[in-house]
């Protein structure tokens, strides 16, 4: 009924040098396909030596081991953490660009604010010499040196 190069469970257990638990996740992964056998029993399984020999050969990627399960734990995280450190980068590069456009405006700011107050100083200086009455040129060079230190404080130059 079986054939030479069929093996048991036991058989196979020792041949790859894994229990049969083991075996059986490889029956539910599907790496190994054995012939399904009614006997007294109940269902046994043969193996056929061919496809045991192509599964020696070393290709650990699908065990389902404890080592392989906390590693897949770490590749998870680790791939998280990549993923949010890139996120975070990006988000750095839009800040840094949003910086330098604020200090460009605040740049401009001080220089029209310069320009503004020059202007202003300018004005005070022509409307000052204009006066016909002395009396009144006392009182408002003490008013206009007031109004000069108040705009001195106001457009302070960097």
């Amino acid at each position: 009924m079986t054939k030479q190069d069929d093996l048991t469970l036991k058989e196979v257990c020792q041949v790859l040098g894994k229990s049969g638990r083991t075996i059986s996740r490889y029956i539910k992964a599907g790496k190994l396909n054995p012939e399904k056998i009614k006997s007294q029993k109940g269902i046994e399984y043969r193996f056929d030596l061919t496809e045991l020999e192509n599964l020696k050969k070393p290709d650990t990627t699908g065990q389902m081991t404890r080592q392989n399960i906390i590693d897949d734990k770490k590749n998870d995280t680790l791939s998280l953490l990549n993923d949010t450190m890139k996120l975070l980068q990006k988000q750095l590069k839009a800040k840094d660009t949003q910086i330098k456009q604020l200090l460009e405006r605040q740049r401009e700011t001080n220089i029209l604010m310069g320009q503004l107050q020059n202007k202003v100083l300018m004005l005070e200086d022509k409307s000052g010499g204009k006066r016909s009455d002395k009396n009144n040129r006392t009182d408002d060079t003490t008013s206009q040196s007031k109004w000069q230190g108040f705009l001195k404080r106001i457009f302070k130059r960097e």
